[in-house]
């Protein structure tokens, strides 16, 4: 799990003044992985100038007995109460391979321009505090649309999620992680979320839709249902339309890649969409405009 999100949980949670986050257990999770008073000092002088008033620790994930939202290899994912109400707060762990999180709120502020990503509320050299938000993952949601209508609901959420990638590719945004859709994209509310831009970057050629679509048709573990669902008889036709797209990133070559991954609706499919969730117009099901 990474930034700006939180899976679904009913566990406890245990909240934290600011001034109690020099004290055990707190400090654990405020310096990890390497507990510091002295790191613990700065950086609740930090907490103080975001407008952080408490933390609170709940999740799957945990340090020691504390619940946290997330833990990977440059951050640390807490709640955090403002005066605003609940945000999420990324805490850069004390032995990340970078001394400040310049990068990631750079990216993550161009994607949120273009309605991509947690919207970044402040940050300083150690904190990133965002929007929070509860999510599913996406495999989990997939699979527990079940019932009539099945087929357009998935179809409309996984195009509105390529429309995304094809955002990125547009901005020449790389993620860089969307390899692995299981921690980078999520549902919430009905709608796919792109999270976690801490590798992103533009010095490279992005591959955001061939990524995100050869994890979902061809090598994720949901890959094998969804071709299912979407009535998808040849793994051929779905690596062809990849190769085209990935030789020419033009909207004409997402369109028909599009039509091989079968989430363009037919006829009975866009008549059914005023009653189920998703994309609604017909707009939603062509190329997107940055």
């Amino acid at each position: 799990m990474t930034e700006g999100s939180a899976r679904l949980s009913a566990t406890s949670s245990e909240r934290a003044e600011l001034a109690e986050l020099i004290r055990t257990p707190y400090i654990r999770v405020l310096t990890y992985p390497k507990i510091s008073l002295r790191t613990a000092k700065a950086r609740i002088r930090q907490l103080e100038r975001l407008g952080v008033e408490e933390l609170v620790f709940e999740g799957h994930t945990r340090i020691g007995r504390l619940g946290i939202l997330g833990l990977g290899t440059v951050g640390v994912v807490v709640t955090a109460i403002t005066k605003k109400g609940e945000s999420a707060l990324k805490i850069r762990r004390t032995d990340a391979n970078r001394e400040d999180m310049d990068n990631e709120v750079k990216m993550t502020r161009l994607v949120n321009r273009v309605g991509i990503g947690p919207e970044i509320q402040s940050a300083t050299d150690d904190f990133i505090l965002m929007t929070l938000i509860r999510y599913e993952e996406l495999e989990e949601w997939v699979r527990g649309q079940k019932g009539r209508g099945t087929k357009l609901v998935v179809a409309s959420l996984l195009h509105s999620a390529l429309n995304q990638c094809r955002k990125l590719d547009i901005l020449a945004v790389d993620h860089g992680q969307l390899n692995n859709l299981r921690k980078h994209l999520v549902v919430a509310d009905g709608r796919p979320w792109i999270i976690d831009f801490e590798s992103a970057g533009t010095n490279r050629r992005p591959r955001n839709v061939t990524s995100a679509a050869q994890h979902l048709f061809v090598g994720g573990s949901v890959s094998p249902y969804l071709r299912r669902l979407m009535g998808i008889r040849s793994l051929d036709v779905v690596l062809d339309g990849l190769t085209a797209y990935k030789r020419e990133p033009t909207d004409y070559m997402y369109s028909k890649l599009l039509e091989h991954l079968k989430l363009v609706p037919n006829e009975t499919l866009r008549l059914a969409t005023g009653s189920h969730r998703g994309p609604r117009t017909p707009s939603d099901f062509s190329p997107p405009k940055v």
